[in-house]
């Protein structure tokens, strides 16, 4: 089944941060909630972007900034894919408040 094996690519801070925090990390969406996916790729964002801010790629004062961007723009990747299968499309995944 298509969508128990998709997996979404979290992209790293690579707009914000450039080559040198190029990071990637996969949140798998087979099975989860919205909600759960959601959560899962905040955490996973946090992660890319603390790492970079560590790296010297992202400053301290743009953590946030970049978790946000991240963030979003994995959620819409994710949002994509629940569009691509049908199934799973009835659940929208919601944006962090």
């Amino acid at each position: 089944m298509k969508t128990a094996t998709a997996f979404l690519l979290l992209a790293s801070a690579a707009a914000a941060a450039g080559p040198a925090a190029a990071q990637d990390i996969r949140v798998s969406v087979a099975g989860k909630s919205p909600a759960a996916v959601a959560a899962d790729i905040h955490r996973a964002a946090k992660t890319v972007c603390t790492s970079a801010m560590f790296a010297g790629d992202v400053g301290f004062f743009d953590l946030n900034s970049c978790v946000r961007a991240v963030g979003e723009d994995s959620l819409d990747r994710a949002r994509a894919v629940r569009a691509a299968n049908p199934p799973q499309a009835r659940a929208a995944i919601p944006r962090p408040a």
